[in-house]
């Protein structure tokens, strides 16, 4: 969306009333969650990134892929981003990470954690089993 065309509709939101606003609220709620998944993937892997095939430390940035950010190695050329090689290499949903690390913590079952963040049981299931391994390997 153009500049103009955003400051319009932001100028607009004051007029929406209680349910409209809750809507707006609730689309934009899953994007604050990826946002802040990427922010703090990048962290954590930021300061000792290096490449998950030759394990060089001299890479720089190639686009994006899948809302994360793409590097190439200098010494053998291969591409990854901050999860390769990570257990949560490949994982879908990532703005539903933070909402389902909250059902481990809570130590919901596996079901009714799936219901809680509103995916398959399988992928919760699949969740589980990455995120402690990923805690494992810490």
């Amino acid at each position: 969306m153009k500049a103009p065309r955003f400051r319009n509709w932001f100028s607009r939101l004051q007029s929406l009333n209680g349910p409209q606003r809750r809507q707006v609220l609730d689309a934009l709620h899953p994007v604050a969650g990826l946002d802040q998944v990427v922010a703090l993937i990048a962290e954590a892997r930021g300061p000792g990134r290096c490449c998950p095939r030759c394990g060089n430390s001299q890479c720089h940035r190639h686009g994006f892929a899948n809302d994360l950010q793409r590097f190439r190695c200098c010494a053998c050329g291969r591409t990854f981003n901050d999860l390769s090689g990570t257990p949560l290499a490949r994982l879908r949903l990532k703005a539903k990470w933070l909402a389902y690390s909250q059902v481990l913590l809570d130590s919901l079952s596996v079901r009714k954690g799936a219901d809680q963040v509103d995916v398959h049981r399988n992928t919760a299931f699949r969740w589980r089993h990455r995120f402690l391994d990923w805690v494992k390997l810490d």
